[in-house]
């Protein structure tokens, strides 16, 4: 009797081995797949004609997340939007202003802390507006968060505790721009839905209303995350010029401790969150990723 238990015991120890090692292949086959383009150039003669490369600490990654997995972040986004038309959605969360002429009103959801993103009727600096309530960083993002981190595509360092969804409509753009230093670097964007191009240059060019000029385009794919760092988010402005269709756009960032909300607690779900170990095992020619596997989590359904 006692030899079949153990036998029992064995075979589920075994089959859970196996669960155990399935799973964390298939975290670590993900993680490999991603793409990572890091060696983007392109030289400007600025400060007293020296030669710099405007465009370097930028990256591109792509592969993150699967075909579904876009589908159900876009769906969430929807949902969310939604919510903001139906006043769900605290103080100054969601923002649909009204279209006054094309290419101007796209909407925006913020979470973490709200940004100004102008001198407003109050006087307010461009900045993060410490004293204004914004709701907290829903499960969903918080998981695409995770995974930025996890799968090396931002840093353990510099986990984002703020994001923004934008929602663009044909003809929508963003004008040319360096982000706010209340936010530290870097920070990236998730681009959803359409294709669309991105604009870089230390200076840029306004040609007509939704189209800018600079010294490099970029295509940003679906599914893409750029990540700006170095020169390229603090040297280079950057445009998204008027897009062909319908997109969506996810910007995490990391607030300076400074100028956080008043009342800003940090969230615990990220206490723990590390990069995973990707450094090639040894006899083998791929990574191994060396972490438990529950370390890749699924979005949560809506």
């Amino acid at each position: 009797m006692t030899s079949m238990n153990q036998n029992k015991e064995g075979g589920t120890s075994q089959k859970a081995k196996k669960r155990f090692s399935s799973k964390e292949e298939k975290v670590e086959d993900r993680a490999l797949r991603i793409g990572r383009k890091k060696c983007f150039t392109c030289t400007e003669y600025i400060e007293d004609g020296q030669p710099v490369n405007i465009l370097e600490g930028l990256e591109l990654h792509t592969n993150v997340f699967s075909h579904s997995e876009q589908r159900r972040i876009i769906k969430f986004i929807w949902n969310l939007q939604q919510k903001g038309r139906n006043r769900d959605l605290q103080g100054r969360t969601y923002c649909e202003p009204h279209k006054w002429m094309p290419g101007k009103g796209r909407v925006t959801i913020q979470f973490g802390c709200c940004y100004n993103y102008a001198v407003d009727k109050e006087g307010n600096p461009p900045g993060i507006l410490q004293a204004e309530q914004v709701d907290e960083i829903p499960s969903m993002l918080k998981v695409i968060i995770k995974r930025l981190v996890q799968w090396h595509v931002l840093p353990a360092s510099c986990v984002p505790d703020s994001c923004i969804v934008n929602i663009y409509d044909v003809g929508d753009c963003i004008p040319p721009h360096i982000d706010h230093h209340d936010f530290l670097r870097p920070f990236c964007t998730l681009s959803l839905l359409t294709e669309c191009n991105i604009v870089f240059g230390s200076k840029l060019f306004i040609v007509s209303p939704g189209k800018f000029e600079g010294s490099f385009s970029l295509s940003l794919s679906v599914g893409s995350v750029l990540v700006f760092n170095g020169n390229s988010a603090d040297i280079a402005k950057h445009a998204i010029p008027a897009v062909p269709s319908k997109r969506i756009s996810i910007t995490f960032r990391k607030m300076h401790p400074s100028k956080r909300p008043y009342g800003f607690s940090p969230d615990f779900y990220f206490l723990n969150v590390r990069s995973l170990d990707l450094s090639p095992k040894e006899g083998s020619e791929i990574g191994h990723v060396n972490s438990r596997p529950d370390q890749k989590e699924n979005l949560p359904s809506d």
